[in-house]
C-alpha cells in the first residue's frame, strides 16, 4: 500500500522556491505518505497576471529538456530528499496553453535531466496535464517506456466529474481507459471536494464509471485522489463543518484501494485536520 502527497513548488522567471507549509520529508512521513509528487503550483494576480507557475523552457531539443530538467531536480532533490518522491513533467510550454507542447525529444531530455541530477530519493515522474482527453496515446506511450526503462515509476492524475447542470458525463467518453496502460498508477480526481461532481449520489455515479471501466477495459492501476483545501480549517464553522464532511466521504469510496493521491493545498496542516475529524468519526484519512 502507498499514499502520495502532492507536495507543490512555485516556479517563475526560471528560479523555484517552496511553499513553507507543504511539509518537509519528515513531516510528510509523520503525517503516513510514503511518497512525495512534486508538481508547480500557478497563482494569479488581481489583474490577471502570472505571479508563479510556469516551468523554464530552454527550448524543444533533448538538450534543452535536458537543461531545464537538471536544473529542477538539483533543486528539488534538495528538499525532498529523504522521502522517494516523483517529479513533474511539464506538458505545456506555458500555462496559457497558447504556445503548444514541449514535444517528446524535449521530454526525453527532461526525464533524463531529473534522473542523472538527482538521489536515489528520485522515483518516478508524473505527467503534469490533468485534461483527460489526450492529444496522442503515441506521444504518452514513448514517454511512458522512456521512464519504465530507467525502472522508475510515472503517475497521472486527471480529472473526472460529474459537470452540471446537465451532469452528461462519461469516463468511457474519455481518453482515461485508453492512456491508463502507459503509467504506472492513474489517480483520478472526482472533484466532489471542490462542489464539480455536487451531491454524494453524483459521487457514487462517478465511483461506480470508474469500477465499470476498470473492469471492461482490464485495468487495475487505476484509483482515486483525495481532496481537501485550507476550507477545513475556515474560522467559519459552518464552511468548516461542509468541507470537512466533503473531503471525509472520500474515506467510503478509497477504502479498497491499495494507493491512494492526496491534494491538500500546499498545507500540511489541512492533512492534520482531517485527520483528527475523520478519526472523531472512526475513520482514518491518510491510511
Amino acid at each position: 500500500m502507498a499514499t502520495y502527497g502532492l507536495w507543490y513548488f512555485k516556479a517563475q522567471n526560471g528560479s523555484y522556491e517552496t511553499f513553507p507549509s507543504a511539509g518537509t520529508p519528515s513531516q510528510l512521513e509523520d503525517r503516513g505518505f510514503t511518497y512525495a509528487i512534486a508538481l508547480h503550483s500557478s497563482k494569479k494576480d488581481e489583474n490577471g497576471n502570472l505571479v508563479h507557475g510556469n516551468i523554464p523552457f530552454s527550448g524543444y531539443s533533448y538538450d534543452d529538456g535536458y537543461q531545464d530538467g537538471a536544473s529542477l531536480g538539483r533543486w528539488v532533490d534538495s528538499i525532498l530528499r529523504g522521502i522517494d518522491y516523483r517529479v513533474v513533467i511539464p506538458v505545456l510550454i506555458d500555462k496559457s496553453k497558447t504556445r503548444g507542447i514541449r514535444g517528446i525529444q524535449y521530454w526525453k531530455g527532461w526525464v533524463d535531466g531529473v534522473y542523472n541530477n538527482t538521489s536515489g530519493y528520485q522515483v518516478g515522474f508524473y505527467w503534469y496535464l490533468e485534461y483527460p482527453w489526450q492529444f496522442s496515446d503515441g506521444i504518452v506511450y514513448e514517454d511512458s517506456n522512456h521512464i519504465w526503462n530507467k525502472g522508475q515509476q510515472f503517475i497521472w492524475i486527471p480529472y473526472f466529474h460529474y459537470s452540471y447542470p446537465n451532469h452528461v458525463s462519461d469516463i468511457t467518453k474519455t481518453d482515461i481507459g485508453l492512456l491508463a496502460k502507459y503509467f504506472t498508477y492513474v489517480f483520478i480526481q472526482p472533484n466532489y471536494y471542490q462542489g464539480t461532481t455536487k451531491t454524494l449520489q453524483d459521487f457514487n455515479v462517478v465511483y461506480n464509471q470508474i469500477e465499470e471501466l476498470k473492469e471492461e477495459s482490464n485495468l487495475s492501476n487505476i484509483f482515486m485522489e483525495m481532496e481537501c483545501d485550507g476550507r477545513v480549517r475556515s474560522p467559519d464553522s459552518e464552511t468548516a463543518l461542509e468541507y470537512r464532511e466533503r473531503a471525509c466521504a472520500y474515506v467510503k469510496y478509497t477504502e479498497g484501494y491499495p494507493h491512494r493521491a492526496y491534494y491538500y493545498d500546499a498545507n500540511i496542516q489541512n492533512i492534520q485536520e482531517m485527520e483528527e475529524y475523520c478519526n472523531d468519526k472512526g475513520k482514518k484519512y491518510v491510511f
